[in-house]
């Protein structure tokens, strides 16, 4: 019983969220907003949004600083775990403290002197200074997850493929990865979805369209057309979901198996 009335609380806001979408202004202003739509006007309002708004292009900027952001940390995360965990480097856990402090502090402590730098090194408003703070915020969380799970790995692997001729290298690409596709696959939900739904950092170092992240754009959007024209706005909060869960629905597998991992690693 709790669990069905906690699914109802989840599901009526999106149940709301769909109808209005799919109104047209008219049908929105002519009939309880509760009501199913009397007339179809998803494509006109997402036609509303991608001419009269411009949404596409903070669309594709949030694409992009996803997938670039989370795939970059991703990299650079493992091997960062790969040589805390496998290769015994000396102060190894100290590395990984300092590296899991920078999951301890929030992002809003930083945002003063960030700004600064980012103004006085020429990244503000800039694409490659959006990929650059959103991989750097990613890593430690990446580091955590990807040591946590090398360390469940038993070494022999490493030892047979050095008897092989595997370099370090060889090792973490044609041994460790291959086998990591759970915790990669819950990184990339987890972090892309991060990246995604970020509204602070996009609103303090972007203000251009050309660089502005879908989150952003959305905010501005619902206080300029939130008193006219609803259903657009309704329309913009769907389909910016929409990546989400084709990313969640396409490593499902791959995510209940990172999970089922990190529990036995635990």
């Amino acid at each position: 019983m709790f669990l069905f009335v906690l699914c109802l609380f989840w599901i009526i806001p999106i149940f709301f969220l769909i109808i209005l979408s799919l109104k047209t202004t008219g049908d929105y202003a002519s009939n309880p907003y509760y009501s199913l739509p009397h007339e179809f006007g998803f494509f006109e309002n997402l036609k509303y949004l991608w001419v009269k708004t411009n949404l596409a292009r903070p669309y594709i900027n949030s694409i992009l600083y996803s997938i670039v952001s989370s795939s970059a940390a991703i990299f650079i995360s493992s091997l960062a775990a790969y040589g805390i965990a496998k290769l015994k480097i000396k102060g190894a856990f100290t590395i990984f403290i300092i590296l899991w402090t920078g999951m301890i502090f929030p992002i809003q402590i930083f945002m003063i002197p960030l700004l600064k730098a980012y103004l006085i090194i020429h990244l503000y408003n800039t694409q490659i200074g959006m990929i650059l703070i959103y991989t750097a915020l990613l890593i430690p969380f990446c580091v955590f997850v990807f040591r946590n799970y090398f360390l469940t790995l038993p070494d022999d692997y490493q030892e047979y493929a050095k008897i092989d001729g595997c370099n370090n290298f060889q090792i973490y690409w044609r041994i460790l990865m291959p086998n990591s596709f759970g915790p990669i696959a819950v990184l990339l939900i987890f972090q892309g979805s991060w990246v995604w739904n970020d509204l602070i950092i996009g609103m303090v170092l972007s203000k251009s369209f050309s660089v502005r992240p879908v989150m952003h754009a959305l905010a501005l959007l619902q206080g300029k057309y939130s008193g006219t024209n609803v259903p657009a706005v309704m329309t913009g909060n769907l389909i910016a979901s929409l990546p989400m869960i084709i990313l969640f629905i396409a490593l499902q597998r791959y995510f209940l198996q990172g999970l089922s991992l990190q529990v036995a690693g635990e």
